[in-house]
C-alpha cells in the first residue's frame, strides 16, 4: 500500500516533467534553432508542414516551397517540431552523397521494411553497410545482370501472349490494365532471378503468395495516422491481416533458403544464377559468409525494393510513350532495327538500345521512383554557410532536383533528347548517389529495357479517352487512377 502510495506521490511530477519537456520541443526549442537561419516553411506545431506536404500532389509542395523561399536549400518542419532540411541543388548533392559521405548516414529506409527485412542493406550504415555492400557487388555486375535478360524476355513474351488474345476477343478498343501487367512482369521475374521461384503472378494473381505480398505493400501507404506513434500503435484488422501475410511471407522464404542450403550441403549445383546461391557461396577476403537470416534480408528486401521501383518505372514510362506518340514510334523504330521477329533479346541488342534508355531516364527524371533520399549529419557541419547540427536529417528531394529550371531547361517538358548531352551527374538523381546509391540500378534499367523492347516490338499504345492522374506517394511515387492502356497488335 505504501508503494502505491509512493508511486501516485510521483506521478505529478513526471507528468510536470513530461509536459515541460513537450513546451520546450514544441513551443521553444524552434525559435532557438540554429537551422532558424536556414530559409523554411512558417512553424506549425504538433503536424509540422506534415499536412501541407500530404494533401498535395506529390513533389508539389517540394518544388512550390523552393520556389517560393528562392532557395535549393530549405528548412521545413516533422511532426512535433522537429526541423528537417530539403535539397535540390547539385552541389549540395555531390557534398553530402560524395565528398563528405562518412558524415552522412542513411536516413530512408521505412519502418516496413526494416519490420520485412532488419539486416538488409538499405537499413545499414557505416561499416556494416560498407562490408555488405562489397559482398553483394558481385551479383548486381553487368555480366550477373545479362545473364537475367532470358528471365526478364521470358516474363515479357507470357504477357505479350495473354495481351494478344485479349485483343483478338475485342471487337472495340482493347483496355488492359497496364500497370497491374508491369507489377506482374516484375514480380515474376524478380522472384525467379532472386531464388529461382516461379511465383506465377501473370498466369494467377490471385495466388496465395501474390494476394499477401499486396497485403503487404497497402502497409507502405503514405499516411497521416500512421506518422503519429500513439495513433499508429492501435491495433486494426488491417495490421492483423498484414502481420499473416508477413508471417507467410517470412515463411516463404525461408522455407527456400533452406530448401537450397539443404541442396548445396548435398553436393548440389552451387553455382546457379539466382541471387540466393550467390549469396550462399558469398565471402568476404576473411572466408566469411552470410547466415541465414541475413540473407533472408538481402533477398526478401531485394524483392520488394526490386520489384516497387522497377514496376512503376515501367508504368511512367509506358504512360509516357502512350502520351508522347512521336517517341513511342521512335523508340520503336530502333527496337525493331535490332530485333527481327520473336528472337531472343540478347545483351549486345539491349547494350544498343540508345534512344529507349533516353526515354527511361527522361521519365525516371520527371517521375523518380523514390522522391526524396534521407541521409543524417553524424557530426556537426557547414552547408552553404549554414551551421548543421548533428543529428540533423537532410532529404535529397529528387522531385524538386530534376524539375526545378536551375538545374534542367524547360524541366517539365519530356524530352528524351536530352539526355543525348552532357548533364550534371548530381542534377539526376533516381537511384541516389555516391556508397548509398542503389546496388541494383543496372538490373533495373536492364530490365526496363528488355520488356519495354518486347512490348514495342509487338504493340502500339495510347491512354484511354480522359485519363487524367495525380502523383501519389506509397513506396514509390504511383498515378493514380492506376494506369490502363489501350493496346493494339502491330
Amino acid at each position: 500500500m505504501l508503494s502505491q502510495r509512493s508511486g501516485w506521490s510521483v506521478f505529478p511530477y513526471v507528468l510536470i516533467g513530461v509536459s515541460s519537456w513537450l513546451a520546450y520541443k514544441i513551443l521553444i526549442k524552434p525559435f532557438l534553432s540554429p537551422l532558424r537561419k536556414v530559409p523554411g516553411r512558417p512553424y506549425k506545431p504538433i503536424i509540422g508542414n506534415m499536412f501541407e506536404a500530404l494533401k498535395e500532389e506529390a513533389m508539389t509542395n517540394t518544388i512550390r516551397w523552393m520556389k517560393d523561399l528562392n532557395s535549393r536549400l530549405i528548412r521545413f518542419y516533422y511532426l512535433y517540431g522537429e526541423e528537417r532540411l530539403l535539397t535540390a541543388d547539385p552541389a549540395v548533392v555531390k557534398y553530402i552523397c560524395v565528398t563528405n559521405s562518412k558524415n552522412y548516414r542513411h536516413s530512408n529506409a521505412s519502418g516496413m521494411i526494416k519490420r520485412l527485412t532488419p539486416d538488409f542493406l538499405l537499413v545499414m550504415n557505416g561499416e556494416a553497410h560498407h562490408s555488405l555492400k562489397v559482398l553483394l557487388n558481385p551479383a548486381f555486375n553487368t555480366h550477373s545482370v545479362n545473364g537475367f535478360i532470358p528471365v526478364f524476355d521470358k516474363k515479357t513474351e507470357e504477357v505479350v501472349e495473354q495481351w494478344t488474345e485479349r485483343i483478338s476477343s475485342c471487337a472495340e478498343d482493347c483496355v488492359i490494365p497496364g500497370q497491374s501487367y508491369m507489377a506482374y512482369i516484375t514480380l515474376d521475374a524478380i522472384c525467379e532471378c532472386g531464388f529461382e521461384y516461379q511465383l506465377g503472378s501473370i498466369r494467377d494473381p490471385q495466388s496465395p503468395a501474390v494476394l499477401a505480398l499486396r497485403k503487404i505493400l497497402e502497409g507502405f501507404k503514405v499516411r497521416l495516422r500512421d506518422l503519429l506513434p500513439l495513433v499508429s500503435l492501435i491495433p486494426t484488422g488491417e495490421k492483423r491481416q498484414q502481420k499473416e501475410a508477413i508471417d507467410f511471407f517470412t515463411r516463404t522464404i525461408m522455407d527456400v533458403i533452406k530448401a537450397k542450403r539443404h541442396q548445396i550441403n548435398a553436393g548440389g549445383d552451387s553455382h546457379s544464377g539466382d541471387l540466393l546461391s550467390r549469396l550462399m557461396t558469398a565471402q568476404d577476403e576473411a572466408g566469411n559468409t552470410l547466415n541465414d537470416d541475413m540473407i533472408y534480408s538481402q533477398v526478401g528486401g531485394f524483392l520488394f525494393a526490386g520489384f516497387e521501383t522497377t514496376s512503376t518505372g515501367l508504368t511512367w514510362t509506358l504512360l509516357m510513350l502512350a502520351q508522347h506518340q512521336d517517341a513511342q514510334e521512335k523508340a520503336r523504330q530502333e527496337v525493331m532495327s535490332l530485333l527481327s521477329g520473336q528472337q531472343p533479346i540478347t545483351a549486345e541488342m539491349v547494350q544498343q538500345l540508345t534512344y529507349l534508355t533516353c526515354v527511361i531516364k527522361e521519365t525516371l527524371r520527371l517521375f523518380p521512383p523514390v522522391t526524396n533520399h534521407f541521409r543524417q549529419a553524424i557530426s556537426d557541419d557547414v552547408i552553404q554557410g549554414y551551421y548543421i547540427p548533428a543529428g540533423t536529417k537532410i532529404g535529397i528531394s529528387s522531385g524538386a532536383l530534376h524539375r526545378l529550371p536551375e538545374n534542367w531547361e524547360d524541366p517539365e517538358s519530356f524530352k528524351p533528347e536530352r539526355f543525348l548531352q552532357d548533364y550534371d551527374p548530381y542534377s539526376y538523381l533516381p537511384f541516389s548517389a555516391g556508397p548509398f546509391m542503389c546496388i541494383g540500378h543496372a538490373f533495373a534499367m536492364t530490365e526496363m529495357k528488355t520488356v519495354l523492347a518486347r512490348l514495342l516490338a509487338n504493340f502500339r499504345f495510347k491512354l484511354p479517352p480522359g485519363y487524367k492522374y495525380r502523383r501519389i506517394r506509397q513506396l514509390t511515387l504511383q498515378p493514380s487512377p492506376p494506369l490502363s492502356l489501350i493496346v493494339s497488335a502491330l
